[in-house]
Order: C-alpha cells, then sequence, then structure tokens
C-alpha cells in the first residue's frame, strides 16, 4: 500500500494523469509541497445521486486526503436554484426547496464512500444555501458584480455554448455565486484550491 502522507499531492496527480488543465501551475506545486491546505469540490444537487461526471473529482479528493490535505465538499444548495449552465442546451429545470433538499441529504451519503469525515485532516462538507440564500442581492451585486467583465464571461465555454438559444440574466449570476463561493471558503478555512472536471 502506498504511503501518500509524504507523497506531493502534484506528484501524485501527474503521476495518474489526473491533470487536464491547471492555473498557476508552479504555484500550486510550491504550496502543496510547501504546506497543508484546504482544496474544495463543489457538487450542485440538480439530481437525486451523483453521477459518473463526479467519480474523477471525488477520486481526486480522495488523493488530496490521503496526502494530508483537508478536502470541502460544497454541496451547491443555494446555487442549485439557478444550476450550472456549463454543457446545457437549455436552462436547467427549477428545482423546488424540497426537492434540493432531498437532493442534498442522498449526495452527502455518497460523497462519503470516497472521502472520510474522521481524523486529522477530517472533510468537511458545508452547503452554500447557508450564506448564499440570506444574501441581500443589491448589497451583492454592488459589492462583488463590479468586478465581473460581462463580455468576459460571455467568452467563457459554459455560456458560449448558450448562446445561440438564449442565455437568461438569471443564469449569468450563477458564475458570479460560484466566486462568492470562492471567496466565503477562503475567509471562513483558508482554502485556496478548487478542483473540478
Amino acid at each position: 500500500m502506498e504511503d501518500y502522507k509524504s507523497a506531493s499531492i502534484y506528484d501524485v496527480l501527474k503521476k495518474r494523469e489526473l491533470i487536464k488543465q491547471i492555473t498557476f501551475e508552479e504555484e500550486f506545486k510550491k504550496m502543496v509541497e510547501k504546506e497543508k491546505t484546504y482544496v474544495y469540490l463543489g457538487i450542485d444537487p440538480t439530481a437525486d445521486s451523483i453521477h459518473i461526471g463526479h467519480f474523477i473529482p471525488l477520486m481526486m479528493m480522495s488523493y488530496f486526503q490521503k496526502c494530508g490535505h483537508t478536502p470541502i465538499i460544497l454541496i451547491g444548495g443555494g446555487t442549485a436554484f439557478i444550476g450550472d449552465p456549463s454543457g446545457k442546451t437549455d436552462m436547467r429545470k427549477m428545482l423546488t426547496k424540497e426537492d434540493i433538499s432531498k437532493n442534498v441529504d442522498n449526495i452527502i451519503k455518497q460523497v462519503s464512500k470516497f472521502i472520510s469525515f474522521e481524523g486529522k485532516n477530517a472533510a468537511i462538507i458545508v452547503n452554500n444555501a447557508d450564506w448564499i440564500l440570506d444574501l441581500n442581492y443589491m448589497d451583492f451585486i454592488r459589492t462583488y458584480g463590479i468586478y465581473f467583465n460581462v463580455n468576459r464571461m460571455l467568452d467563457a465555454e459554459c455560456f458560449k455554448q448558450r448562446m445561440e438559444k438564449g442565455l437568461t440574466f438569471f443564469e449569468l449570476n450563477y458564475m458570479l455565486m460560484q466566486s462568492y463561493d470562492f471567496l466565503y471558503l477562503h475567509d471562513k478555512y483558508g482554502c485556496k484550491l478548487q478542483i473540478g472536471g
């Protein structure tokens, strides 16, 4: 059995060819070799189960944890009210609060098969509904909206695919909420990394 505690997560992910795209690669490599940090993965509860697309990111979270880093699983109980437009040709079906709540419970159970919620670097599970649903929209948009360039947002692959059929203003807010999640986790836990897939 391989000893991950002394291994660099960068080397582990590279060896397994689990890095497809990375920003600030050299800085990332130096940081994870120097310090143990928090890393988060967001999962929107738009269905009552995780799917095969979650497998690789959850395995990556498992490797991060084995290498001594602390995983944060962010369940998007708030962002699920909008839904990630990535890879969609139409706007996602709007879910009720009850559907989202049921989906959150199911996903939490399934995620625990991949990572441990016990021990020195026990995984943390958070639900962004806890901080997003109570935001005052005008305060939020005045404070954070000024940092988002709409032209740049529309260049993002997740939005480009939707431009032909039409993208709603409602869906544009997803990127702002997702960015706010990172800020919240950074401020609360010192989280410096996000993974996706």
